[in-house]
């Protein structure tokens, strides 16, 4: 790989991890919206990374530098499951609720009033 090759692979990582980085603070401060568009710039990124991977190897620091990088980004990620998983199962349990009522009134009609 090039010089110039691994400084664009490794300045695309640490576009990666700055992108989970804001990722996670947006799920912290649950900015749902945000994380998702987040997480589209992230696909791109990765999509990216997967065109500039080679089986070439890197010199010793730069892959300690990849791999590093490549550890915050997997701390992020888990970092923003661990906020994520709980509210989608919260979620689940409302939109099932709301099937299950939904059912009963085709099934039994609406309540009676008054």
């Amino acid at each position: 790989m090039k010089a110039t090759e691994t400084e664009i692979l490794l300045c695309t990582y640490d576009c990666l991890s700055a992108t989970t980085g804001h990722m996670l603070s947006a799920a912290q401060s649950g900015d749902w919206d945000r994380l998702v568009a987040l997480e589209r710039d992230c696909t791109d990124i990765v999509a990216r990374l997967s065109a500039l991977e080679t089986e070439d190897p890197l010199p010793v620091g730069i892959r300690d530098r990849k791999a590093a990088l490549l550890r915050k980004v997997l701390a992020d990620d888990a970092a923003i499951r661990d906020i994520t998983e709980p509210q989608l199962k919260r979620l689940s349990h409302m939109l099932d609720a709301n099937r299950s009522e939904q059912r009963l009134m085709r099934a039994y009609g609406p309540p009676p009033i008054g």
